[in-house]
């Protein structure tokens, strides 16, 4: 009723493929020859934001064991928010086959996912896709309440963790060649682009010291990856969160073959022919940021699951952001720095 009615002129949709073509094509039994011929029930502007299998691009570096324990952090974030009820959670997690640190980038993800306190996958239809995965995984890993999954080596193509999203807190893995950082960026680049539905977020991680040595091979993959959003050294989430840079798909879908939609929302600035937002942030936090090249205000991002006033940070940001005052900055930042 609401967007068929005459006086909605426009139509945004958030969800699933699903839901949009429900809404354009219908649920009858003549939405497939609507689809085919072109001719949709809603015929008015529509754009959609709608998901997809995100990726989490890990380019093999000199990383220390503090880098290990905040870019698991980092990923786990980027995984367990919400409980992963999240249209840009991490799903697929690509690393190095040849790189040493991808074990221990994932000895450091298995022991924040073990030590995060309880939360249960409560969206619609989770349990069903988690043991969709378990029944492909029988010897999947089971952190915390049994319900975050990890697996750590993924190489069927019809993996169900490559081929749909879980919209749930399960991780997968898929060890890539490629025995420079040039070399793996490329094999990453295309296995995104090319195997994992969906084109709305990917998040590369890269050490600012490998940048610097390999800084076409970088750009170059930012430049390829054909995702709405591509985020260096921080959750491609942030775009949305931002509020004002343009988000959403990356251009080319259509009604018939709708990905991740169609359209780009926030925008504060109204930008036109948008292709993709590009974020960036310091790779370490403070202050170790300064050591390696990529100075950073915070000791840890208040929005990581692991921070530990991170609530009421958010609290007070939102407080300061709703009615900025001079007198509200140091008890935010106080509350950011006990994190």
């Amino acid at each position: 009723m609401l967007t068929t009615h005459p006086e909605v002129d426009a139509v945004h949709i958030t969800g699933s493929a699903r839901t949009h073509d429900a809404v354009v094509w219908g649920t009858d039994d003549r939405a497939e020859q609507r689809r085919r011929t072109g001719i949709p029930l809603v015929d008015k502007p529509l754009t959609s934001e709608l998901g997809g299998v995100s990726p989490f691009i890990v380019v093999p570096g000199p990383w220390s064991a503090a880098d290990f324990r905040h870019q698991a952090e980092h990923i786990v974030t980027a995984k367990m928010n919400n409980s992963g009820h999240n249209c840009i959670a991490a799903q697929v997690l690509l690393v190095p086959r040849q790189w040493d640190g991808a074990e221990r980038l994932l000895d450091a993800v298995r022991a924040v996912l073990r030590d995060l306190p309880f939360r249960t996958d409560y969206y619609p239809g989770s349990a069903q896709r988690l043991a969709a995965v378990r029944k492909a995984h029988p010897g999947a890993e089971m952190y915390g309440d049994g319900c975050r999954l990890l697996v750590p080596d993924v190489a069927d193509p019809a993996d169900p963790l490559l081929t749909e999203e879980v919209f749930a807190s399960a991780l997968g893995v898929v060890r890539l060649p490629g025995d420079t950082p040039a070399a793996f960026l490329d094999q990453a680049v295309r296995f995104a682009n090319d195997r994992l539905p969906g084109t709305l977020g990917a998040t590369v991680l890269v050490h600012p010291r490998t940048e610097r040595d390999h800084p076409a091979a970088v750009a170059g993959a930012v430049d390829r990856l054909r995702y709405g959003t591509i985020a260096v050294n921080t959750w491609s989430g942030v775009g949305f969160l931002l509020g004002h840079t343009p988000w959403g798909a990356h251009p080319g879908h259509t009604r018939q073959d709708i990905g991740s939609g169609t359209g780009f929302v926030n925008n504060t600035w109204m930008l036109d022919d948008v292709e993709k937002t590009v974020l960036r942030a310091p790779f370490a936090p403070a202050p170790r940021g300064l050591f390696t090249g990529s100075p950073s205000l915070a000791p840890r991002p208040p929005h990581f699951v692991t921070h530990r006033s991170g609530r009421a940070t958010l609290e007070r940001l939102a407080h300061y952001t709703a009615a900025p005052a001079a007198r509200r900055l140091p008890g935010l930042l106080a509350s950011a720095l006990r994190g």
